[in-house]
């Protein structure tokens, strides 16, 4: 794995991130994880920013996150919190969802032969922010 598809799998990670988030905030009505969500969002938001400029400045477009795939997660969490909207169950959607997105990074990072080191950073920036999420979700369990 090179440079390029390193970074297209950080903006899509991110990117999926980002809306696994915004899928299940309007559920979160506890005051803590509904700020431990946003300050997650606002983290993927700037990591999806920079996955996209270090592209765009490579000559490369960002590759985002096919709708159909967008739409199949909303759905899934709809309705896993219309059926139990609690804070311990959308925490364990979140731990889920982190702990699939840490396993594919943390495989891409051993795949990944590039040299440059702002992309490696931004890829283990990213398995430290999942890693941390799932942490942080763990006291909502």
């Amino acid at each position: 794995m090179q440079d390029i598809e390193m970074l297209h799998h950080i903006h899509k990670s991110t990117e999926m991130g980002r809306e696994g988030i915004l899928s299940v905030l309007g559920s979160a009505k506890d005051t803590a994880l509904r700020t431990a969500l946003e300050q997650q969002l606002t983290e993927y938001e700037q990591m999806m920013g920079s996955s996209a400029r270090l592209l765009e400045e490579r000559g490369k477009t960002p590759k985002g996150v096919p709708a159909a795939a967008k739409l199949s997660a909303r759905m899934t969490s709809a309705v896993k919190t219309w059926m139990d909207p609690s804070p311990s169950k959308i925490a364990e959607m979140m731990v889920q969802g982190n702990t699939m997105g840490m396993t594919k990074s943390l495989k891409h990072l051993h795949d990944y032969h590039g040299k440059d080191e702002q992309v490696r950073d931004l890829a283990n920036k990213l398995l430290k922010t999942e890693e941390a999420n799932i942490q942080q979700m763990k006291k909502f369990l």
